[in-house]
């Protein structure tokens, strides 16, 4: 799970990109646009945002801007902003903040260098501060705003997103056909609350189980992994749904990548948890796979099925692409130089991904009985390059959303699903779901009040959608049949469900990465 940052905060951070000249205060912003550099005095900006209608100096310019624009520069410039420094310093401090603040300081810096030297010291001496006053508190004269650079940055955000635009308009011109996921009733079900000793960990790791109330054994039983700042909670309403259509499910809690990591990244005492949680979430799996083997934990009276499928989502999902037999390949470095060469504007995954040029992972160990993946909002395409998920045998299922701006599913999921050769593999695409869209928060629902660009739309009608289709491919997976292909509707949602061979009708799929592999 990733947190989005506001327009407000992304912009702060842009300005606070500095390079330090001891004694000296910002009274001047140079801007280069269209090749030019056009100076302006901070004084002048603070008094037209004070006052637009009786500035002389700025007031003719700025106010051709249309209303709205003139309102959002005037509130970005004097409210204080809605930092906390406690934890935006970890947050910075992180792989992934560090590679931010790089990229956000070549649009605005000193005369000379790079900024963001003092990102840190100034959101903690000014908290609260507005963006003016912390402007003016970088010790150099004069600042320099590459907007030509921002220009170009938001050309590449609006091709990006008529990608994806191009992208769901040939889904919805495939001639697939109308299909309905009619489930069987759901049955009763019991939970236990578990934990498991390891010796990787400190501590033990936490688990939930639950399991079907029914005479009919089970084939297989389901492993899940949240994601990055998840938890076996906000995945529980799946864990749940799954055991209500006859399946045992084990989820796991990855202790260190983890909401509660994420809480302590908010309350200042620790980093921003990332991609270097993936081998010990590696280490877990395979701990888990192997207590459920050995008999360590009983779901009932039932006796435990020999055979079982991974659900992960996001870093849960690349974890378990990982385990199955997944391989990176050589040339990471090089791929994420040309991906990191400008900020990934629509797909943030990139910051996690290239956090692995400094990593070692361990060499996977398949447990037995491992049958399927399926892959909530995942990620790798710098990863796996052009044939890092060839290895993999066994069936995956791939699901994405149109409104996912953490993982994009051009390049995260279609792309990649390419290199998948089992004629039962899946991919979906679901209209209106985010990153977020499988996270299901039942206490206070913080999540719910992020919006519908993060969260996506008709949330509950989205999950439900996406307990159709895993319950579909996991049941057909187990009874060696072809799972579904069509289109599905859930209210006022759709989804695609295609194989490989409709991908030859999305062509030139070339177009859609801007990463050569």
């Amino acid at each position: 799970m990733f947190y989005k940052p506001s327009s407000k905060v992304f912009l702060l951070l842009a300005f606070l990109c500095l390079w330090q000249h001891p004694g000296v205060a910002a009274e001047r912003l140079s801007v280069r646009v269209a090749g030019l550099e056009v100076p302006l005095e901070l004084q002048q900006l603070e008094d037209w945002a004070l006052q637009p209608g009786n500035n002389l100096e700025l007031g003719p310019w700025l106010n051709l801007l249309d209303p709205k624009t003139q309102q959002n520069i005037r509130l970005l410039l004097l409210q204080p902003l809605p930092l906390q420094g406690n934890s935006i310093g970890p947050l910075l401090n992180s792989w992934a903040g560090q590679q931010l603040v790089q990229q956000l300081g070549r649009l605005l810096r000193p005369p000379q260098g790079d900024g963001g030297e003092l990102l840190l010291n100034l959101i903690q001496q000014h908290n609260g501060s507005s963006t003016l006053n912390l402007l003016r508190a970088a010790p150099t004269p004069e600042l320099r705003l590459d907007l030509d650079a921002l220009i170009e940055l938001a050309g590449r955000l609006r091709g990006q997103l008529r990608q994806q635009v191009s992208l769901q308009n040939k889904l919805k011109a495939l001639p697939l056909p109308e299909e309905v996921v009619a489930l069987p009733a759901a049955l009763p079900i019991s939970s236990e609350r578990q934990s498991l000793l390891v010796p990787h960990r400190e501590a033990s790791i936490p688990l939930q189980l639950w399991w079907p109330k029914s005479n009919q054994a089970a084939s297989h039983w389901l492993l899940l992994s949240h994601g990055l700042g998840g938890s076996i909670e906000q995945l529980a309403w799946l864990g749940r749904g799954l055991a209500a259509q006859g399946w045992p499910v084990v989820a796991i809690q990855h202790q260190g990548s983890d909401a509660d990591a994420v809480r302590g990244l908010l309350e200042g005492r620790q980093a921003l948890p990332g991609i270097e949680s993936l081998p010990v979430r590696l280490q877990d799996l395979d701990a888990v796979s192997a207590a459920i083997e050995a008999k360590q934990f009983h779901f009932g009276s039932q006796p435990t099925p020999p055979r079982f499928m991974l659900i992960g989502h996001s870093l849960g999902a690349v974890a378990g692409l990982l385990w199955a037999g997944a391989e990176l390949q050589p040339g990471l470095e090089q791929r994420c130089q040309r991906a990191m060469a400008a900020i990934p504007v629509l797909d943030s995954s990139y910051l996690l991904q290239c956090q692995l040029t400094n990593l070692a992972l361990p060499v996977a160990n398949p447990a037995r009985g491992f049958d399927a993946v399926v892959a909530i909002n995942g990620f790798g395409s710098l990863l796996w390059g052009r044939d890092g998920l060839k290895s993999l045998n066994l069936p995956v299922l791939m699901i994405g959303g149109s409104l996912d701006l953490v993982t994009s599913p051009l390049r995260e999921q279609l792309i990649p699903f390419q290199q998948l050769a089992n004629k039962r593999n899946r991919l979906a695409v679901i209209e209106g779901a985010s990153h977020f869209s499988a996270v299901r928060i039942e206490k206070e629902q913080p999540i719910m009040q992020l919006g519908v660009d993060f969260v996506g739309k008709e949330p509950l009608q989205v999950q439900s959608m996406l307990l159709d289709i895993q319950a579909s491919f996991i049941a057909s997976i187990a009874a060696k049949q072809s799972p579904l292909l069509g289109r599905l509707n859930q209210g006022a949602v759709q989804a695609y469900v295609i194989d490989r061979s409709w991908l030859k009708q999305l062509q030139p799929l070339s177009e859609i990465t801007e990463v050569k592999y």
